[in-house]
């Protein structure tokens, strides 16, 4: 990250600067026609997410842009949810790169809420939603939201910055002999009804209750960087993704999208690699399947690697992704 240029541009129609990192290539590249690729991060990370597979990264012969998303790292933080809605972001993006000079063949990776979602002509509804997920995978899968949605959430996360950091990073076998020992931490902290508050908290259930760590969350300095970057930036603004959605602020573009007259519009006409972990139960391994049976993704590979959510922040994980990334754009992308 250190080679990578730092940037901010301010973006119309809404006046809200972005900031983001160029590889060192970007405007010299070995090969001008290589596509460019753009990394977004998610909730509550940075460009900074991506420190540890941009080594691996860097080897490929492609450009590469990094991006703070609205409500992070240096980019503006709005906190009225309407200026989170995707079609403008995408938008914002569009200039970023038009600015830098960037061709039009673009590959986006992203994590978390940096990737992108099916459009859908139906209102959200948070309670539909947890109750249509628990009879198909027996727990609520957006439980989470409410908490996050709460106006007394951004407060309680920042005044407990270190148990939020826990609540993400955690590991926790499930003592339930038929699950044979698989981390359920996640599952119990984001799809159980009123556990992430009362963790965040310590108080119910998890009044004396500290989880153990994964290894790499141990890292002081890295824990330490999430403390400073939380403290300055607050939680106002990133959570208005969650609020976006819930009440439905993108639901006209999104129905306008489902309503395109061309076909290709609603479709995913090129490559998608999706990368899945074992530990993650909200973007579960199988999150696929859907756009798969309703035909809305034509030319998908599916890879799991062995880990959490938030596994980027793990050196040898980070590795190992870039490594899946960089051989499906080799096969599927080539550079001549």
């Amino acid at each position: 990250m250190d080679k990578f240029e730092h940037k901010t541009l301010e973006t119309t129609p809404h006046n809200l600067t972005y900031s983001y990192y160029l590889s060192p290539n970007f405007h010299n590249p070995s090969h001008p026609s290589a596509p460019t690729l753009v990394l977004c991060h998610g909730f509550p990370d940075c460009a900074w997410l991506w420190s540890r597979a941009i080594p691996h990264l860097l080897t490929l012969p492609y450009r590469i842009l990094l991006l703070d998303l609205l409500g992070f790292g240096d980019s503006s933080k709005p906190t009225t949810p309407a200026h989170y809605n995707y079609r403008l972001q995408a938008a914002s993006l569009a200039q970023i790169l038009d600015h830098e000079g960037a061709p039009d063949n673009i590959i986006p990776i992203g994590h978390d809420w940096g990737s992108g979602t099916v459009p859908s002509p139906d209102p959200f509804d948070l309670a539909t939603a947890n109750k249509e997920t628990a009879k198909r995978f027996g727990y609520p899968q957006w439980e989470y939201w409410n908490f996050f949605t709460a106006p007394d959430a951004p407060k309680l996360l920042m005044e407990n910055l270190d148990r939020f950091w826990e609540v993400n990073n955690g590991f926790f076998p499930s003592p339930d002999p038929k699950e044979k020992g698989v981390d359920i931490w996640m599952r119990e902290m984001f799809c159980v009804p009123g556990a992430m508050r009362e963790y965040i908290t310590g108080t119910g259930k998890y009044k004396d209750f500290t989880v153990e760590l994964r290894p790499y969350a141990r890292d002081e300095k890295l824990r330490e960087a999430y403390r400073e970057r939380m403290r300055r930036d607050g939680f106002e603004g990133p959570e208005c993704y969650y609020t976006s959605l819930a009440n439905n602020t993108m639901l006209e573009d999104e129905r306008s999208l489902c309503q395109a007259p061309d076909d290709k519009d609603k479709k995913i006409t090129v490559p998608v690699l999706y990368i899945g972990q074992t530990g993650d139960w909200v973007c579960r391994t199988d999150l696929m399947s859907d756009a798969k049976e309703a035909g809305l993704v034509k030319d998908v590979e599916e890879k799991v690697v062995d880990a959490g959510h938030w596994c980027l922040y793990d050196e040898k994980k980070s590795e190992e992704i870039a490594g899946m990334i960089g051989e499906w754009l080799g096969r599927k992308f080539p550079v001549k």
